[in-house]
């Protein structure tokens, strides 16, 4: 047995031992990898089933494309944004982002492989660009290509903005329900003498917080994110608005 290989089987021994559990959820994950992923096709093969048209490159759009791909489907995604809008929301929001629920409930492909429960938000791009990858989706991906009309021709079939772009049997939609941030104005705010920073943009930021008084607007999951943020980069007092106290 090789050296390469005798060392990746005591890595794998040593997980077993060190952490049980976390080594029975990654053979999990292998196993249905192995059973449940379709099979990429080779590169520069013909796929002769219909084509199927997919607004926007996030996490929907990628899975969906790959399962369509790996089922003889052709497809061809369309993304507004540029080459780092793979990802979606997640290619978007801060470096101290991640799940807030474990990743045994975000598999969203069977080729998905978590390294712990609750990975950031590099792990789960990097996992999303894998999968946009292994099945060859870089030549199927219109970036830049904003989709501001969809319609059917004379014979059924769909026109995504203009014919330049070809016609579909089908249309999958993937836009999300996140999208470009939005600043709330709250009156008189033009007065205040200090920054004001969306929830999305805090990475590189821990200066301005640090041994401040920082409010943080909201109750929800970014606004929790942003606590974390201001209390990481030490500030001085951290005060809450929330509409609630939920």
């Amino acid at each position: 047995m090789g050296s390469f290989h005798r060392g990746t089987l005591r890595a794998y021994l040593q997980r077993l031992c060190n952490s049980p559990f976390q080594f029975l959820y990654i053979l999990i994950q292998y196993v249905l990898d192995l059973v449940l992923s379709p099979t990429p096709p080779p590169p520069d093969t013909t796929l002769d089933r219909p084509k199927i048209a997919i607004i926007g490159a996030g996490l929907t759009g990628v899975s969906s494309a790959s399962h369509c791909v790996g089922h003889g489907f052709d497809v061809q995604i369309f993304e507004a944004g540029s080459r780092d809008s793979v990802g979606g929301i997640w290619a978007k929001v801060n470096n101290t982002s991640g799940l807030q629920i474990h990743s045994l409930m975000y598999r969203f492909h069977p080729s998905v492989r978590w390294n712990n429960g609750y990975p950031d938000r590099k792990a789960i791009v990097t996992e999303i660009e894998k999968l946009w990858k292994r099945y060859g989706l870089q030549e199927k991906t219109k970036f830049e290509t904003p989709v501001e009309k969809v319609y059917k021709d004379e014979l059924g079939r769909w026109i995504i903005n203009d014919p330049s772009h070809g016609r579909f049997d089908g249309v999958i939609a993937a836009i999300g329900t996140c999208g470009d941030p939005k600043m709330g104005h709250i009156p008189g705010q033009e007065r205040f003498q200090g920054p004001i920073y969306h929830s999305s943009d805090l990475d590189g930021r821990e200066g301005d917080a640090k041994g401040k008084k920082v409010l943080v607007v909201g109750g929800g999951a970014s606004a929790i994110e942003a606590m974390e943020f201001v209390e990481h980069a030490k500030a001085k007092k951290t005060y809450i608005l929330a509409r609630s106290e939920k």
